[in-house]
């Protein structure tokens, strides 16, 4: 047969028409699906800015953010969470109330005051779920939102849950404006233009460029790495060795007040500066099981700054790593914050192991009795060590401080049964519930 027949060209020519139309309508019908299965599966961001975390709930890390009216495809959900997949093809997870409903802010935000005398806070919203603290009455906590009998609550900075029959619903604290930091320390760039990278390693993403000479805003230390605050909000890591640290403003103790007055009336008016005792090159007393006083201060001061922090207060840590602070340094951190409590976190040792154990307060004028008389009293009836009471010490950071300000001793390192308790979460939750109890009274007076 010739293949180039005319007849029989024209005789196959519709079949392929047909063929390729439907081929055509079938490929339409599948575009149009999946555009209408996009559009049903997207949410848009209601906050202004809204993080995305790596797992489905507040105590998972920050991986990015995203602003207000993106789009987000949604991939799941999971408990009031929305995991989503990013422009970038970065999977996370998005608060659904975030972007559903207006973002939560201190004009909307609910609040609630414990009504039991002492109340379990739960992982889950079970009684059978794992316990992660106890809250004493009239302990406000922050409300995020309700699901049949329980509360989901804001607890040390995490989601928790508290049963309903325990919790009442307040009207929300007046709170003041106030600064979230007084870092006074800059990086300073280095003779030559500068990465910085969006991890603390030469393999993180390039940010941007700083300039040589320039100066950005010092967050904390990782490692060899600077962490640093840019201009656009982002924070971002600048290697040591191609850049140095300022050094931190001093006071002159001398010229300040004698005279310590409080002015906040409420602990969501308050600001508190917490300052973790030693740090760096300073390790402070050293355990026998060999954890270090530095350590567990900063541990025990950034749970007691998450707690204030639950409460609406401006809690400040005068250092959030492993940095050595002048005693002086220190002094002048509360003041430039103007902080209405300073409260100073330490671990104790004596000449003899086992002579003494439990928890101590100090203070230096009799302007601060109040304070310590009233943080005192919680640690004696809610803390699980041993109390000595209230005392007098002319420690720096108390005699040469302006601000209302204690120290605290809670625990001694050369005591057998204190050595096995202070440095685990359990215990320090249950001395930082006493520290805010004791705080919240003396700002209500």
């Amino acid at each position: 047969m010739d293949q180039k027949d005319p007849t029989i060209h024209n005789q196959l020519f519709p079949k392929k028409n047909i063929f390729i139309a439907i081929i055509l309508l079938l490929l339409s019908i599948t575009i149009a699906s999946t555009i209408v299965l996009a559009n049903e599966n997207t949410v848009v961001v209601k906050a202004n800015v809204l993080n995305v975390r790596i797992g489905p709930g507040l105590s998972y890390d920050v991986m990015t953010q995203v602003n207000e009216d993106q789009r987000l495809n949604v991939l799941a959900e999971d408990n009031e969470w929305y995991k989503v997949r990013l422009s970038n093809d970065q999977i996370g997870w998005v608060a659904s109330w975030l972007v559903e409903n207006e973002e939560i802010s201190s004009e909307n935000q609910r609040y609630g005051i414990v009504t039991g005398t002492e109340v379990n806070i739960r992982q889950y919203a079970t009684t059978d779920s794992k316990k992660l603290g106890v809250v004493y009455e009239n302990t406000e906590l922050s409300v995020l939102y309700e699901e049949k009998d329980w509360y989901q609550i804001l607890y040390l900075g995490k989601v928790a849950w508290i049963h309903k029959d325990y919790l009442k619903l307040i009207d929300p604290p007046v709170k003041q404006a106030a600064e979230e930091s007084v870092s006074t320390q800059q990086v300073i760039i280095g003779n030559q233009d500068t990465n910085v990278r969006s991890s603390p390693s030469t393999d993180g993403d390039i940010l941007t460029v700083a300039a040589s000479n320039s100066k950005l805003n010092y967050l904390g230390t990782e490692e060899k790495w600077y962490k640093v605050q840019l201009d656009n909000g982002r924070t971002g890591y600048v290697a040591n060795w191609v850049s140095s640290l300022s050094e931190v403003d001093t006071a002159d103790v001398e010229k300040q007040e004698n005279q310590k007055q409080r002015i906040a009336t409420n602990l969501s008016e308050a600001t508190i500066m917490i300052d973790a005792g030693h740090g760096g090159k300073d390790p402070g007393a050293l355990s026998e099981t060999g954890f270090l006083e530095k350590e567990v201060a900063l541990s025990t001061a950034k749970t007691l700054q998450k707690r204030l922090q639950d409460a609406g207060a401006n809690a400040i840590l005068t250092r959030s790593d492993d940095t050595f602070i002048s005693l002086n340094d220190r002094v002048y951190l509360a003041h430039k914050a103007n902080a209405d409590a300073f409260i100073s976190i330490h671990y104790d040792t004596i000449e003899i192991a086992n002579s003494m154990s439990g928890t101590t307060t100090y203070y230096y004028s009799k302007n601060e009795l109040e304070l310590a008389n009233t943080v005192n009293h919680y640690l004696e009836t809610n803390g699980t060590l041993p109390n000595n009471g209230v005392r007098t010490a002319e420690y720096f950071v108390l005699k040469n401080n302006a601000q209302p300000s204690i120290l605290l001793e809670l625990g001694y390192l050369n005591n057998d049964h204190d050595i096995s308790v202070v440095n685990t979460q359990a215990y320090q939750s249950t001395v930082v519930e006493a520290i805010y109890q004791g705080l919240r009274d003396y700002f209500s007076q």
